[in-house]
């Protein structure tokens, strides 16, 4: 009996000390949970009214090379993406009767009508469609070629009907090209109809210097106003709800904790800054950046670079 008694209070003291060793400080365990966050300072911004919409590429003017006869088509070499010129001979047809006549005329008499039929391209321009090879048969009138000239390559802007009040031919407008490049460009006359599905007309605007291909989508920015000036912070410093009703911002305190600060929302610019409006808030504050997401009101925080995770 004595023996257990000894084995059992030995058993506690091991309970003890493996308990006191394992523990760690309440202060290191806050500072590891402390979140690291970066911060910057709100700025004056200039922020206009815009509406971005879609526009798409397009060929105005293309030409078509038809058959002149019904034969078989003798192809000249020419491929998709060759540049073929007004007057140049496409092809040559030679006709059923042209081929009869190469097994009845051994002497040659009628070599002259043997020969075969030229098809001329009528206008010059990128050749974008083959549609037959040698030795195909083409019947009269048949589509032996599509021809797209480059300079009326235009971009068609679809706009909604309830922006027609504002946008019209002659409005000022922003392409965006796809590599960030912006062309100052005014909206050309409008369609005279408008897309039954979507409820859009198309606006043209001439952008054939761009070479770009047909089909292309691009964005098409038109200012609603005049510029006006605002407080602007980076679009991901702004967090809101659910319903996209209530906006705040984190504002960091001299104390080192980070302040929860409503605030109205406001238009977004090109260079993604977020307009706001908010009481107490000016350039010289320092605004959360990074690390805000799920923060509660007055919680501590810990500046990136001094001593925070990514020093």
């Amino acid at each position: 009996m004595h023996k257990d008694r000894l084995y059992i209070l030995g058993l506690g003291v091991l309970f003890i000390q493996a308990a006191c060793t394992s523990a760690p400080p309440a202060e290191d365990a806050a500072v590891e949970s402390t979140p690291v966050v970066t911060v910057g300072n709100p700025a004056n911004h200039s922020f206009s009214n815009s509406v971005t919409f879609t526009g798409t590429t397009q060929y105005q003017q293309k030409a078509v090379i038809r058959a002149g006869i019904a034969g078989y088509v003798h192809h000249r070499g020419w491929k998709m993406g060759d540049v073929v010129r007004g007057g140049s001979v496409y092809c040559t047809i030679t006709s059923k009767e042209q081929e009869a006549l190469k097994n009845i005329d051994k002497s040659g008499i009628l070599e002259k009508f043997r020969n075969p039929i030229p098809v001329v391209a009528g206008t010059g321009g990128i050749l974008t469609a083959v549609n037959y090879q040698n030795g195909d048969f083409v019947a009269e009138g048949d589509i032996l070629a599509t021809l797209t000239q480059q300079s009326s390559l235009v971009l068609l802007v679809n706009v909604p009907v309830e922006y027609l009040s504002k946008v019209h031919a002659g409005t000022a407008c922003t392409v965006v090209m796809p590599d960030g490049t912006k062309l100052s460009k005014n909206l050309q006359a409008g369609l005279p109809t408008a897309d039954p599905a979507s409820q859009t007309q198309s606006f043209i605007v001439p952008i054939a210097s761009t070479n770009l291909p047909e089909g292309a989508n691009l964005k098409v920015v038109i200012n609603l106003s005049t510029t006006e000036q605002g407080l602007a912070v980076p679009v991901k410093a702004v967090q809101t709800d659910e319903t996209q009703e209530h906006f705040w911002i984190f504002k960091l305190g001299a104390d080192g904790k980070a302040y929860k600060i409503e605030v109205q929302a406001g238009k977004i610019s090109t260079d993604s800054l977020q307009e706001i409006q908010a009481k107490g808030i000016s350039t010289s504050d320092k605004i959360i950046l990074d690390g805000a997401y799920g923060l509660a009101d007055s919680s501590k925080v810990k500046l990136a670079g001094k001593g925070g995770k990514e020093d």
